[in-house]
């Protein structure tokens, strides 16, 4: 009964109060959760996007419809294009489709997979008796079965 009675005396508290010594100070943002993004931000994640949107709309605008479908299924099919395996794969005509061949980034001179030390090095008949499984053990290829 005695906490019963100790229960009705004390005042209610609507939220938990804020604890300054575990979470820091509050800054005019904090209360703000309606921000997403920094403006910025989001222009260097939407950027390339727009301008492949603005770029498409001018040249249906120019030429009709047609050309930027074309320019479409010209980089669908130029994006599907590889060498065999184990040989380096440039995709020199989507760079070209695309204009990236005209910019230089540090992509372009810092990690390439070319010059790196810790990949392995494979000529072209391993990588491909690898991917086939031809250099596994005999009778547990994929042609044969058990």
């Amino acid at each position: 009964m005695a906490s019963a009675g100790m229960a009705s005396d004390e005042m209610p508290v609507m939220r938990e109060p804020y604890d300054v010594m575990r979470n820091g100070l509050q800054g005019a943002k904090s209360a703000v959760t309606h921000l997403g993004k920094h403006p910025v931000q989001l222009i260097q994640d939407n950027g390339p996007a727009d301008t492949l949107r603005a770029k498409q709309t001018m040249l249906a605008n120019t030429y009709g419809i047609a050309m930027p479908a074309k320019m479409d299924i010209e980089c669908q099919i130029l994006s599907k294009q590889r060498r065999l395996p184990g040989l380096p794969s440039s995709r020199l005509g989507l760079e070209i489709m695309t204009g990236d061949v005209d910019r230089f980034g540090f992509e372009s001179y810092l990690d390439r997979p070319d010059e790196r030390t810790d990949m392995p090095r494979g000529d072209l008949h391993s990588v491909m008796e690898n991917r086939l499984g031809l250099n596994q053990k005999p009778g547990y290829g994929p042609g044969n079965k058990r």
